[in-house]
């Protein structure tokens, strides 16, 4: 199963960089949303992630995340168009996600 975890400092070498972007099982990436933008800024978290054993076997996708996906996917098609940036929480996000929050009741 996928799993992401956010690295502690110190930061990656550039060798631990390459390998990882290197690979198609994971990712390297960093996430604007939880933060203000000034840590976003100034020292944004840093998260390594796997991918799930299923990522190049859509078929052995397990029932329940089929459906949760299909379910998230239309969605997302249905808030399309949704621009703009709201506060939730005192938090900033996209206010496409904050109605995909709402219709999902998560709010």
């Amino acid at each position: 199963m996928g799993m992401a975890y956010r690295l502690v400092r110190p930061q990656l070498t550039v060798d631990d960089i390459i390998k990882i972007r290197s690979r198609s099982d994971m990712r390297l990436t960093t996430s604007p949303f939880g933060i203000s933008p000034e840590q976003y800024a100034n020292n944004p978290p840093i998260y390594v992630g796997a991918a799930v054993a299923w990522k190049h076997n859509p078929a052995a996708m397990p029932a329940a995340v089929r459906a949760g996906l299909q379910k998230a996917i239309a969605m997302s098609k249905a808030c399309a168009g949704i621009m703009g940036t709201g506060i939730h929480n005192g938090k900033l996000y996209p206010r496409k996600c904050i109605e995909q929050m709402k219709r999902a009741h998560k709010m």
